[in-house]
């Protein structure tokens, strides 16, 4: 008697459970191409639409449709305000250009020692009389400006610096504003 082989059910529901996740991927998708397809059927329906600001306001429109639903002088004053506010961030950026002196520090990543880079290489803050010289010189070199040391961490992940190097560090240059940029922490 000839028997048939016994089939798996993994051979079944794999495949099936690839099409499953198909569908719903394209179910997730289904809400922004069904709002796509309205805008453009809204504006072949209402032919050529005339806007006020150009191709700026256009794309105004597409980012956020309650500004459709605005008044043209609602719309006007929107705009400006967000022109403003661009502005203001673009300004406060310079002003601080502008009020701060930012110097970085780099903390090596196989022994946790502090050092900077010079135009005429590395060199190594080994001490408290290191870090005060090298504020005295970036304070002068600073002129009216104010002194910000950013601490930067090592980017792959060693074991440095050790807590109690840090302290040292955070002791040696209390008399300046300064801050770490360590991208492995989890805020």
């Amino acid at each position: 008697m000839i028997q048939l082989p016994r089939r798996s059910v993994t051979r079944f529901f794999i495949p099936l459970i690839d099409v499953l996740t198909l569908l719903f991927c394209i179910f997730l998708l289904m809400p922004m191409v069904k709002e796509s397809g309205e805008v453009q059927q809204s504006a072949n329906a209402s032919g050529p639409a005339v806007t006020i600001g150009g191709a700026a306001s256009q794309e105004e429109g597409r980012q956020h449709p309650q500004i459709r639903d605005l008044s043209k002088a609602e719309r006007e004053n929107l705009l400006q305000e967000r022109a403003e506010l661009e502005r203001l961030r673009t300004e406060k950026i310079e002003v601080l250009q502008q009020r701060l002196y930012i110097r970085v520090l780099e903390i090596d990543a196989e022994t946790g020692k502090l050092f900077y880079r010079e135009p005429e290489g590395v060199r190594e803050v080994a001490s408290q009389a290191d870090a005060l010289e090298l504020m005295a010189r970036h304070k002068r070199e600073a002129g009216n400006r104010e002194l910000y040391y950013l601490f930067l961490f090592p980017r792959r992940l060693t074991g440095f610096p050790e807590q109690r190097q840090l302290q040292r560090y955070d002791n040696w240059f209390k008399a300046v504003a300064h801050g770490t940029d360590n991208p492995l922490s989890d805020h």
